[in-house]
């Protein structure tokens, strides 16, 4: 029984770290490509259309926004706003100067049909209230960034593949091949559930799940991830294609090689918090069994609401405030 947990635990703490080392890599490809920004921005359109959202965007206001963001980039795109900064910019744009024109007036002059609609809604619905009417559109802006998170999300998850999957084959992250390894190897099955242990004792590698990070911040984040995967999973473990013995010789070989690949590729999409809260409650079984230090059971039973490893999600929330 014990021997079968320590497999669970070593094949659940290896996939942690490839989904830290993955999560990294796909921050380092967010923070490059400013993919928050541009989804902010593709969101914006969305809502007010594309010739609406270029005013917005060149507004004096929300380029100060951008400029604060990126100050040394030439890519300023802001990844997130205030509700009440889109409604008094919004607006603005939509109050022409020296104008006395009242809000129906205003909404008239919307060229986007789609957002003069809306707009023309969200006020009937105030009643004629100015102060109302505000609130109204603040609710809209915050409802279409709800789901604009799962938009973002939705796209990350499978970044997170396709990188998973491509840093597998790479490194020879094999799932299957991890099972096997330790099936057969107790002393590497120990010594894998101790570094387990210690990993979650001192809250290893918070610094590498930070999902908000600028692009050298990410950089730094994805060494940091890189050398704790190779020091304490993939040495061990005797990853990657330095063994002769690691390459397939034949065709079913390489079928089963690429079926552990996938496996290791769909495992990082479930996110590194995913696996680090299940690697937690494994220790704390294994230690209420007997098999296990008891300061690591106890500290992973203590630690559940109020762990130090606050390890966000891939699935990165695009109004989060972050230099991105």
């Amino acid at each position: 029984m014990l021997a079968v947990l320590s497999i669970i635990i070593g094949i659940v703490f290896v996939l942690l770290l490839f989904s830290m080392l993955t999560s990294a890599v796909v921050e380092v490809y967010h923070a490059f490509f400013a993919s928050r920004g541009k989804h902010l921005r593709e969101t914006l359109e969305i809502m007010l259309g594309k010739d609406m959202c270029d005013k917005f965007y060149a507004h004096s206001y929300f380029r100060q926004l951008s400029s604060a963001t990126k100050p040394k980039s030439s890519k300023k795109l802001p990844i997130w706003m205030e509700k009440s900064t889109f409604s008094t910019v919004l607006a603005d744009i939509l109050n022409p100067p020296n104008s006395n024109l009242s809000i129906p007036e205003r909404i008239a002059l919307v060229e986007n049909e789609d957002l003069r609609k809306v707009l023309d809604f969200l006020w009937r619905q105030s009643n004629n209230r100015m102060d109302v009417f505000q609130q109204k559109v603040e609710d809209w802006f915050d409802d279409v960034m709800a789901r604009a998170k799962d938009w973002f999300g939705d796209a990350t998850k499978y970044r997170l593949f396709v990188i998973g999957l491509v840093l597998a084959g790479i490194l020879n992250a094999d799932t299957i091949q991890i099972y096997k390894s330790l099936s057969v190897n107790a002393a590497l099955r120990d010594e894998l559930v101790k570094n387990a242990e210690t990993f979650v004792e001192s809250n290893a590698g918070v610094a590498a799940i930070d999902t908000s990070k600028s692009f050298e911040q990410a950089k730094q984040s994805l060494t940091i991830s890189k050398d704790l995967y190779v020091q304490t999973v993939q040495s061990p473990l005797g990853l990657g294609w330095t063994d002769q013995g690691a390459m397939p010789t034949d065709w079913w070989g390489w079928l089963i090689k690429l079926a552990g690949w996938a496996l290791t590729g769909v495992a990082v999409t479930l996110g590194a918090p995913f696996w680090y809260d299940m690697l937690r409650k494994l220790l704390s079984l294994k230690g209420s069994a007997g098999g296990g230090s008891s300061g690591s059971g106890g500290r992973s039973r203590n630690t559940d609401d109020t762990s130090a490893f606050e390890m966000k999600a891939a699935e990165t929330d695009p109004t989060t405030p972050a230099a991105g």
